[in-house]
């Protein structure tokens, strides 16, 4: 018994001491806790302040947009005036404010500026319809526009007309315009006519010969268009009445010219209606054509004297009893081709086309077609037999044949 009892008092001796090594531990754990919970406090509270200062901050921007009342003037601390003997005097006075207007109500915007009042805003009385011919301004510049139709197409033509100041009495420059698709599928802007002053000449053209025929125009259709822009002076033109460059000018005069000449070729088809104009000269068919726009080339039968005006020229053939003459303006288009004609006489050879036509249609098919090498043209039955291959001729009545040949 005595030794069971030392035992436990033993075990208490034991368990106490293992308490009393487990109080540092113990205490280290509290601390860590208490600093852990002071932290979250402190970032509770940081994070509290800032939806504070947010709140405070959306707040005054609220109170900034609506509750101003943009047409209330905000008080102006009170300035010391002295008393004016004249009663009259305190009667306000209307402020004069310039305005940026010409005569006949037009407004001419300025870049960059600004109206705004400084006053509550006074009720004006209602201005009068803007002039449907000019509609818009800015900077100086006044636009009048106008739609036409020509060659069966809508045109908006738009003239601008640039004033120095908005005090200025009348424009110094003008200028006419417009907008097309062009063949390339690119919008683009076509000027047709400038005028340097009220007085002086116009010019038209003014857009290249490449840009007028990227939208389908030449220079002739391009001063037409022009004859119908709309001026702010009521002034207008016909396509006679426009001036061109020098250099321009030059190139027109060149354009009207005959200046190719070749004996023994004929240009084939593209005869304008009337023709041939029989019993008169070479010289008088050249003069013909050249006072007439129409006209771009010609071919002088010399045997029978008589006069082809053509609106076009591409193919030249031979022919020893004709003469050919074209204009500048389709020099670059003509070819001469080696075809050597024969009468009542048929090429022997392969066929490969078979078409009903006349003749100089047959003959200007066979000339643009590389692979037509001669050509068969049945008179009676208006046949035309196009051959990619030549062997032989034989006499034929009624048959009209040519086969290429080099040029010598």
């Amino acid at each position: 018994m005595l030794v069971r009892h030392n035992t436990k008092l033993l075990e208490q001796a034991i368990d106490l001491q293992i308490k009393r090594s487990a109080i540092p531990t113990l205490q280290a754990e509290a601390a860590a806790h208490d600093k852990i919970a002071r932290a979250n406090a402190f970032r509770r509270m940081a994070s509290g302040a800032a939806v504070a200062m947010a709140a405070i901050g959306i707040g005054v921007g609220v109170w900034l947009v609506f509750d101003r009342d943009p047409t209330v003037t905000q008080p102006e601390p009170p300035i010391t005036q002295n008393i004016p003997s004249n009663p009259n005097e305190n009667e306000p006075r209307e402020t004069k404010k310039s305005e940026d207007r010409i005569p006949g109500g037009e407004t001419i915007a300025q870049e960059g500026k600004t109206d705004k009042p400084k006053s509550p805003p006074i009720e004006q009385p209602t201005p009068p319809p803007a002039d449907p011919a000019n509609p818009d301004t800015f900077d100086f510049v006044k636009f009048a526009n106008r739609q036409v139709t020509y060659a069966g197409s809508t045109w908006q033509l738009e003239s601008g007309h640039h004033f120095d100041s908005e005090k200025a009495p009348t424009w110094n420059t003008a200028w006419c315009y417009t907008r097309r698709l062009a063949n390339t599928g690119v919008e683009v802007q076509v000027s047709l006519v400038n005028r340097p002053s009220p007085t002086s000449v116009p010019l038209a053209p003014v857009s290249s010969s490449e840009t007028l025929s990227s939208v389908g125009l030449d220079d002739n259709s391009a001063r037409e268009l022009a004859s119908r822009c709309l001026w702010l002076d009521k002034a207008s033109f016909a396509p006679g009445d426009f001036d061109m460059d020098h250099e321009r000018k030059e190139a027109a005069t060149a354009a009207e010219e005959l200046s190719v000449q070749q004996d023994g070729w004929d240009a084939m088809g593209n005869d304008l209606p009337g023709m041939p104009v029989w019993n008169i000269s070479l010289e008088q068919c050249q003069a013909q054509c050249e006072a007439d726009r129409r006209c771009l080339a010609l071919t002088y039968d010399k045997k029978h004297a008589a006069c082809f005006m053509k609106d076009n020229g591409s193919i030249l053939v031979r022919s020893p009893d004709a003469v050919m003459a074209a204009k500048g303006a389709i020099k670059a288009n003509l070819q001469y081709s080696s075809l050597v004609f024969a009468k009542d006489t048929v090429v022997v050879g392969g066929a490969y086309a078979n078409v009903r036509s006349g003749y100089a249609d047959c003959v200007l098919a066979c000339a643009a077609d590389q692979r037509c090498l001669g050509f068969n043209f049945d008179g009676p039955n208006k046949m035309c037999a196009m051959l990619d291959n030549v062997t032989s001729s034989s006499p034929f009545k009624g048959v009209m044949s040519g086969v290429k040949a080099t040029r010598s």
